[in-house]
């Protein structure tokens, strides 16, 4: 080869050379996918917050290894309803449209990891996966759904992240990579947050009587052990209350506790709820309460016995540890009937106690928090005695007779002689009259008022009745013992306005 073939060769393999350079270049990493989603929305088709439905959370409980399933759903009917909690009604719309709103428009700020084996580190396991329960790292899981049924948002929201907060490790459930993304999510796995706790909403200023039975049952005994019998009540709303079968001499009523009753009965919440059995709810919607062996066997699981009443020798309900009668100006009655104790954790004591394989409860873990807390029955009646006297219509007087009442023997001069003649009687009676028509007239409007006073309060027993025929209700113990009141706390002792003796006027003489 000669020195002109040789440079040309040269030529062509340095331009072979830089054409290979060009088109490889430099070794340039491939993007990670998970790394460009970074500042884009977890749920970019997420552009309505009203259209939630329902909310399902699973909150996982380090300390005692429980895992918190709580749902919120809109029926078809409209009705909100709480499917882990018996289908009890929920007052859900406004606390729903917050979450939703808190849930809405989720950036994924940073990347954090993209192994699944890092989730235990961000506290993102799924707590609904199977065998997530044996592990560490655990998260609390967040669905919201639309009417359809469609998924909106799903997360898993783990650990807080260090020196930064309101920040934290998120994860969506169908995909590896954990972000990490601001977050105030207002949301709530309570029961009572979700529901309207205000059991009986009654109107303290309203109530005309209380009575308390104090009565328990011995279980070895097969017995009623009586108790004391208080019977409160008050003819207006500023009135002082007076107990029957007061000693007025040595005792006086203690207002105060009083006081302290009327404002528990206003403000009693409940805590948990069982639902009755069928054939039951159905009889108790219907203002009777119906017994068979089954229904029975129910109610004494819960405290709850039928025995003959001493007086009437019907079958009535008997209380393990008391009842209470509470009576407003409405003509509304209140039947509180107190049956057993129930313990166990915040979650057993709103729904019961979780079923085995045989259908058996539980027994509680002592280890779990226990909270002491009591089973209420509540009936309603209507009592048209507490609306006052009904309105009487007033007698129409006689006319008077066309003779005069004056006697013929009597002298009209004599001032003595009463002036009855025709035309005094007829002013009298025309007076009479006036008066009957002007009472009438009042009769009318207070017995039209009453009667509307009946057909309100007979309505508001029918839909309170709907309303608790279908739940035994759980209520603390602390508010048990509020309201399981006797004559001890009721009752004290007179104030005297005696004087102890000047000891100087007593003493003896000196000698």
């Amino acid at each position: 080869m000669n020195e002109s073939q040789r440079t040309f060769a040269f030529l062509i393999l340095a331009i072979i050379s830089v054409a290979a350079a060009r088109f490889a270049g430099p070794a340039v990493p491939k993007p990670v996918a998970e790394i460009t989603d970074v500042g884009k929305l977890f749920y970019p088709d997420f552009t309505d917050a009203d259209l939630a439905k329902s909310l399902q959370v699973t909150n996982y409980n380090a300390e005692t290894a429980e895992v918190r399933p709580f749902g919120v759903v809109q029926g078809k009917d409209g009705l909100w309803r709480i499917p882990t909690r018996h289908n009890y009604p929920a007052d859900g719309k406004d606390r729903l449209a917050k979450t939703a709103t808190s849930m809405f428009a989720i950036t994924r700020e940073a990347f954090a990891g993209r192994r699944d084996n890092e989730h235990a580190e961000f506290g993102v396991i799924d707590p609904q996966s199977e065998g997530s329960h044996d592990l560490k790292g655990i998260g609390n899981r967040i669905t919201l759904k639309d009417q359809s049924g469609k998924t909106l948002c799903d997360f898993i929201i783990g650990k807080e992240v260090k020196g930064r907060s309101g920040y934290f490790y998120l994860r969506r459930p169908d995909e590896k990579a954990t972000y990490i993304a601001k977050l105030d999510i207002q949301v709530s796995t309570k029961f009572t947050d979700w529901i309207e706790s205000d059991l009986l909403k009654i109107d303290g200023t309203r109530l005309t009587e209380i009575d308390i039975d104090t009565s328990s049952v011995d279980l070895e005994q097969g017995a009623v052990v009586e108790g004391d019998m208080s019977r409160l009540s008050r003819t207006g709303s500023n009135d002082p209350w007076k107990l029957q079968g007061l000693d007025e001499a040595t005792e006086e009523v203690n207002q105060d506790e009083i006081r302290k009753l009327v404002s528990s009965l206003d403000d009693l919440k409940i805590v948990g709820v069982r639902q009755k059995p069928a054939k039951l709810m159905q009889s108790l919607r219907e203002g009777i309460l119906q017994r068979d062996q089954f229904t029975a066997m129910d109610l004494q699981e819960k405290g709850f016995f039928f025995a003959k009443d001493r007086k009437s020798n019907r079958s009535v309900l008997i209380p393990k540890d008391g009842q209470m009668t509470v009576i407003t100006d409405q003509g509304i009655a209140y039947d509180l009937k107190f049956g057993d104790v129930f313990n166990g954790s915040e979650t057993e004591v709103e729904v019961g106690f979780a079923a085995k394989d045989d259908a058996t409860e539980k027994t509680p873990d002592a280890t779990n928090s226990p909270q002491k807390s009591r089973y209420l029955f509540v009936l309603v009646h209507f009592n048209e005695s507490s609306l006052g006297v009904k309105p009487e219509s007033p007698v129409k007087p006689e006319a008077p007779a066309t003779e005069s009442a004056t006697p013929t023997n009597a002298d009209p001069t004599d001032a003595a002689t009463p002036a009855n003649t025709a035309d005094d009687l007829k002013k009298k009676y025309d007076d009479a009259l006036n008066k009957y028509e002007a009472d009438l007239s009042k009769y009318d409007s207070d017995l039209k008022s009453y009667e509307q006073k009946v057909k309100d309060g007979e309505k508001l027993v029918k839909e309170m009745n709907s309303r608790f025929a279908d739940w035994y209700y759980v209520v603390s113990g602390e508010s048990f013992e509020n309201l399981r009141q006797g004559k001890k706390t009721l009752v004290k002792a007179k104030a005297t306005d005696v004087q102890p003796a000047d000891p100087a006027e007593t003493s003896s003489p000196a000698n």
